[in-house]
């Protein structure tokens, strides 16, 4: 079996809301600690790969601003991910059209002429 294309929308998805839960964690540690500032990537980012812009935003003076900034925080890294995902899972499709399919030796599929007290 060979996996010839994947869809880009799921993909996208997923990693957004993954980014999105990370950010949390990420507006937390610059919460508490004596950051004087707070990164904001926006773009593609990724391990090998980071292309986006830096919005860099100075400690907040009050806990109104401080909410502003997680949503800002939980936004940014969304959209991140949602492009990283997209651009990604273009090029992964890129990729295998290129190659004819990416190989999947590994994906264990379901013998449906079992019957089904076998499986």
């Amino acid at each position: 079996m060979r996996i010839v294309a994947v869809r880009w929308e799921p993909v996208a998805r997923i990693l957004s809301i993954t980014y999105a839960l990370i950010s949390v964690g990420y507006f937390l540690l610059f919460a508490y600690t004596d950051a004087p500032t707070l990164t904001l990537p926006l773009g593609i980012v990724a391990p090998l790969i980071t292309l986006n812009i830096n919005l860099h935003l100075p400690r907040p003076s009050g806990l109104a601003l401080g909410a502003a900034y997680l949503v800002a925080t939980v936004l940014c890294y969304a959209v991140s991910g949602w492009l990283t995902g997209a651009a990604g899972t273009l090029c992964f499709n890129w990729v295998a059209k290129w190659m004819g399919g990416i190989d999947a030796k590994f994906v264990e599929t379901v013998d449906e002429t079992l019957p089904e007290s076998k499986l």
